[in-house]
């Protein structure tokens, strides 16, 4: 079983409220691969619009993410822009940056930002030629758009996460969330943490989109 965030539990049977598929899904939760691994998708029909060779979505043990991230944030351009805000709120995008400014502010966070469901967060480049994406859902698994396929397998073997077919995710079935400060007092809440990241990333959120070239 995948190792979860503190935030994120598995309801028990009684603490699901009824509906009329109510056997179904305990009978598929309980089946369910949620674990380790990634799954994969070929862009086979890549255009301009969408420009990147793969996509890929991965469970890792959640002491694990961070790294994951920080390995994954290497196969990005040394400038790219930053993607967060809050699950429920229009994520903020930074204009380009240096990619290691960018992650050593998110270092800062690192806590809130691996186990607080109410954030999402990632990394952003994208020309007419190319795009890579990496971003980490509110249920803290990653998802990566990116044109080196090979060394994204590489780093797959590295961090012995295999491609898993069928592999599942923890929001494809009922879950119980709690807040992070629930179980961290000292955690900052996730409101702050936007508003430090957009204090120290210029971002003004009443302003127009960043313009991409």
């Amino acid at each position: 079983m995948l190792a979860l965030p503190i935030t994120i539990r598995i309801p028990s049977d009684n603490e699901i409220s009824y509906r009329p598929d109510y056997d179904e899904i305990l009978r598929k939760r309980k089946q369910a691969r949620i674990q380790e691994g990634y799954s994969l998708t070929l862009n086979e029909a890549g255009t301009q619009r969408l420009p990147y060779r793969f996509q890929a979505t991965i469970n890792i043990d959640n002491h694990r993410l961070w790294a994951l991230f920080q390995d994954l944030a290497l196969t990005l351009p040394a400038k790219v822009s930053c993607v967060y805000g809050l699950t429920d709120d229009e994520s903020a995008t930074t204009a380009l940056l240096q990619k290691q400014f960018i992650l050593d502010q998110l270092e800062k966070y690192r806590e809130e930002l691996t186990q607080d469901c109410q954030l999402e967060f990632g990394l952003l480049f994208q020309t007419k030629e190319v795009l890579i994406e990496l971003s980490v859902s509110e249920s803290k698994y990653l998802r990566y758009w990116g044109v080196e396929l090979e060394r994204f397998k590489l780093l797959m073997q590295s961090f012995k996460l295999p491609a898993v077919k069928g592999l599942e995710f923890v929001d494809e079935y009922p879950k119980i969330v709690s807040p992070l400060r629930d179980h961290i007092p000292s955690a900052k809440a996730p409101e702050s943490v936007v508003y430090y990241l957009d204090q120290v990333f210029h971002v003004d959120r009443s302003g127009p989109e960043p313009f991409f070239d």
